[in-house]
This record gives C-alpha cells, sequence and structure tokens, in this order.
C-alpha cells in the first residue's frame, strides 16, 4: 500500500515524504534527541481525554463523568501533569504509581488505588491521603477499618468484582490460544468471584471506618467490537442490581455513590494480537508436517518451497480503525443503563472509567535509525532491516502479540517493493516486525512504529545492558526532553560489587601483571 493512499486521523502527517508529528519532522527529531526515542503528542493526549469526556458524560445524564487514565499504561510524569490540568484522575496499582500520580498534580479523591495483596504501609498511606482504595481481597476491609481507626480517618473503598461471563463467548484477544472471553476473564487473578459480594458487603456496611462508595468492573482489552462492551455491560449491571438489592431494605436498594466500568477499549490503530498468524505459529503449526516431508526434497527444492512459504506469510500491518470512542460510550453506557434504570435510583451517581490503551496508544511513536540492511538470496530469500532499538524497548507489545503499524520515516510517499524482518540489535532474533513489506530503505533512514504510546516505553528492559531510550514531548512545532536517556552509569547503577571481591580482583589482577 502506498503511504499517498493512508488516511492520518491524529497528530501525525506526511508532507513531502516525511513524517510529521504535529508540526515536528520526525526524522529531525531523531537526529536532534538521538534513535532510538519515544515521541509523544502533547496535543493529541490533550484531545483524547477530553474526548472520553464528553462522548461519556453525553451517554450518562445521572451524574458526573470522571476519566481516571491507567496509569501503569503510561507513567511519564510529564503526561501525568497534562492529564492533571485537564482535570483527569488515575488508576494506579503499586506504592511506586501511587507516588507518581501524586507527584503528577493528580487530585488524590480521583486516584484509585487497585490490586490485590496491598500492604499494611501503602493502605496507610491511602488513608492518609484521602484516595478511592478499590478492595481487592476478602480479608482487606478489616485491615482497612483498622488501620483508618489508628488514623482517626474514614476510609472510602469500593470492591472490584469478578461477574459471570456466560454471553461473552467469542474468542479473547489477550491469548494465541483459542479460549473464549468468559473463561479468559475468570482465570485472571484480580477481582472478588460473586460468591462472596452478597456478604462481604453486608460485613462492610456494619464497619465504623470504612465507607463503601460503589463498585468496580474492569474487563480488559478481550475484543475490539461493541459486542463485547454490550455483553459485558448487561452482566455487570445485573451484578450491580442484585447486590444493591441485597444490601438495602425492601424497596429501598442501596444507593451506590459511583460505577467504575474499568478500561479495555482498543487503541486507534489497535495493533494487540495482530502477530496471531505470525511465521512462528504458522511454521510450528501448520507447515511442521510439510517441512518433514520436505526432508526427502533435495535441497534446493526445499529451499524454493520454503521461499513460497515466507512470500505468502508478508504483509502489511492492519491499518484499519477500532470503534471511535463515542461508539463505545454508546454502546457500553446503554447497555449498562437498560439494566439499572429499571431497578435502581441512579441520581447522582458518579460513573468512572479507566481507559488505558485507547488514551495513550496514538499519542505516541517511536522512532529507530536503519543501521544495517542485510540481504540473501541461496539457499533461499531473507532481507533483514537491523535497527537500533530493540523489542526489548517494546516488551509490552512483545506479551500482547502486537503487530504494530510502521511508517519509513523519510520515505512516507514510496511503493513497498521488498519483504523483510525489521529487527532490533539485541542477541535475541528480536523480530519486531517480521515478513513485512517495506520500500527500498538503506543505512541511515529512520523508522516510526505507530500507537506506542501505551504500555511500550513504561515496559522497557536492559537485556544485553542496552541503555533505554529518551522521551521527548512534542507540543506544535516544539519538542523537548521529559525523559532523559539512560546512561551506562544507569545502566549498572544498582549494582554493589562486595568490598571482598574487588580487593581479590585487585590481588589477581597484580599477580597476572
Amino acid at each position: 500500500m502506498s503511504e499517498k493512499k493512508r488516511q492520518w486521523t491524529d497528530c501525525l502527517s506526511s508532507r513531502g515524504g516525511r513524517l510529521y508529528i504535529e508540526e515536528c519532522d520526525t526524522v529531525d527529531l531523531a537526529k536532534k534527541f538521538g534513535s532510538p526515542l519515544f515521541v509523544m503528542s502533547e496535543k493529541q493526549l490533550r484531545e483524547n481525554v477530553r474526548e472520553f469526556q464528553r462522548a461519556f458524560q453525553k451517554h450518562w445524564p445521572h451524574g458526573r463523568v470522571e476519566v481516571l487514565p491507567a496509569f501503569k499504561a503510561n507513567w511519564n510524569l510529564a503526561t501525568r501533569k497534562i492529564l492533571s490540568e485537564e482535570g483527569a484522575g488515575a488508576d494506579i496499582y503499586s506504592r511506586g504509581e501511587l507516588e507518581g500520580a501524586l507527584m503528577g498534580g493528580t487530585a488524590p479523591q480521583r486516584i484509585s488505588v487497585n490490586g490485590g495483596g496491598k500492604s499494611e504501609e501503602t493502605i496507610r498511606r491511602c488513608i492518609e491521603t484521602g484516595v478511592l482504595i478499590t478492595v481487592e481481597d476478602l480479608d482487606e476491609p478489616e485491615l482497612i477499618d483498622r488501620i483508618a481507626g489508628e488514623l482517626g480517618k474514614k476510609a472510602k473503598i469500593r470492591f472490584r468484582v469478578k461477574p459471570d461471563f456466560p454471553n461473552l463467548h467469542k474468542r479473547t484477544d489477550f491469548a494465541q490460544e483459542y479460549a473464549s472471553i468468559d473463561l479468559g476473564i475468570q482465570v485472571y487473578k484480580s477481582g472478588i468471584p460473586a460468591q462472596y459480594l452478597r456478604e462481604l458487603g453486608r460485613k462492610v456496611l456494619t464497619m465504623k471506618n470504612v465507607e463503601l462508595t460503589g463498585l468496580h468492573f474492569h474487563g480488559g482489552r478481550h475484543h475490539q467490537s461493541l459486542w463485547y462492551w454490550k455483553g459485558m455491560m448487561k452482566r455487570f449491571g445485573l451484578l450491580i442490581v442484585d447486590l444493591c438489592e441485597y444490601w438495602g431494605e425492601p424497596g429501598r436498594p442501596f444507593k451506590l455513590q459511583q460505577i467504575d466500568i474499568g478500561g479495555g477499549f482498543a487503541s486507534h490503530r489497535d495493533p494487540h494480537n495482530k502477530l496471531e498468524y505470525s511465521a512462528e505459529i504458522i511454521f510450528t503449526w501448520l507447515t511442521w508436517p510439510f517441512v518433514q516431508l520436505m526432508r526427502l526434497m533435495n535441497a534446493g527444492l526445499r529451499y524454493r518451497l520454503f521461499d513460497l512459504i515466507v512470500k505468502t506469510m508478508a504483509r502489511i500491518p492492519y491499518r484499519g480503525y477500532a470503534p471511535t470512542t463515542e461508539e463505545y460510550a454508546e454502546a457500553s453506557l446503554t447497555a449498562l443503563r437498560s439494566v439499572l434504570e429499571k431497578r435502581l435510583d441512579l441520581s447522582d451517581v458518579t460513573l468512572q472509567l479507566e481507559p488505558g490503551r485507547r488514551m495513550y496508544g496514538n499519542t505516541g511513536i517511536h522512532l529507530t535509525t536503519i543501521k544495517k540492511v542485510k540481504r540473501q538470496t541461496r539457499p533461499m530469500h531473507m532481507n533483514w532491516v537491523l535497527t537500533d532499538t530493540t523489542y526489548f524497548f517494546l516488551t509490552g507489545g512483545v506479551y500482547e502479540y502486537n503487530m504494530h503499524d510502521f511508517v519509513v520515516a523519510n520515505r512516507t510517499e514510496e511503493r513497498e517493493t521488498q519483504i523483510a524482518d525489521i529487527v532490533g540489535h539485541s542477541c535475541y532474533a528480536d523480530r519486531i516486525l517480521p515478513l513485512v513489506k517495506i520500500p527500498d530503505v538503506t543505512e541511515g533512514d529512520v523508522i516510526a512504529i505507530l500507537e506506542t504510546g501505551a504500555y511500550q516505553e513504561v515496559s522497557a528492559s536492559n537485556f544485553n545492558a542496552l541503555p533505554r531510550p529518551a522521551v521527548v514531548l512534542v507540543n506544535g512545532s516544539h519538542a523537548e526532553l521529559i525523559k532523559r536517556a539512560e546512561t551506562m552509569d544507569d545502566v549498572y547503577g544498582r549494582d554493589i560489587i562486595p568490598e571482598r571481591l574487588q580487593s581479590k580482583t585487585r590481588v589477581e589482577a597484580g599477580n597476572r601483571a
């Protein structure tokens, strides 16, 4: 597909054969700040949070809507400051994320502390700062009640629930295996099983130092479709009704202050699990019997057949788009309200949501420079484009089998003419984009990997002692560093060599001399 045919719908554009993010030439950014490089668009991030607020408020007339972006998806403090300026809260999972959200200016009453197995220290910090505690363990309310009593405060909590979803029968995108969404939700560790919620709620309502404010459910990105959200919200709604009626009095159900529907909205270009039919899987599942039969052939014929297999697997990454935020809002809230409005008083009930990948995904790109182009024609054709990055800097995408869309940033109007593996420079196979169609490229060209604003930079690791890249924030034509690249001192900064080993090393070195 030619880049001339690509439809740009966000902060990216093609101008004179070059890729721009907002008003910045991406090739110039790679030269100025170094490569590899993560780049974020401030304009796109602000537009995304406003779009979530606007769309979901439109379909929730009962009370206010609070957007709590998932801090784990992108915990750069500069991006967090931007969201705080926009009035957004935060979904956080660890003590470290809690401190980051507070440093980023997030209003404590709009911070939801999720996660099981919270330490006493973490719970104490939560109560002291006045954040909202999302309970995931059966014994957690008693611990919160005790600590809150010691501090002379009242802690606000809600339950993270795990409903049953027999209606979600389609395949989950969270696994390479063929498993249904309802099975995927049940085997996931988070949430209190529905069987315990009735009695747990009654017990909490008797506690002096704890206030039960609402219910929380996070399904995650199991499926891109609106069907998934409609089915999920209907079952969540049924559980909400059951619990509120059980905790209340006849004719007077318990009144919730808030309902949190979590996240799981597909990001704009949605690279999630698009490596489903990757080369590794096809070779393993489909061609292995034929590979064994091909042992009977002569080597020339065997590799000619391999050539054909490789050509059939070559691809251009997915270039469609997920449903819009407005479509997600209408589908999910129409389904939820259809259940709740018949049985419960929803006046002044706050709706909360915790988008991650859709909030951040299309705000970021990853720039990498081509170091070498390697080719072979015998015994079979293969091309490798070796870059200065690695999939260890994109680990979140590796775990999720992502197939990211990409652009050769200085050749955006050239047609794809060859098939190659775009690979990283770790000692692993490091197949960032396996068997993709690319234009003619050469050393020094810059590749932009798209939709990397969520879960990628925050999951980067130091395999092969590789320093992690910098992060740059773009605002119009202005670009500034918001996280510096690591140095070798950073990479080895946590290491401690005991004195006895240092002394021994010096003595042995002296003897050898």
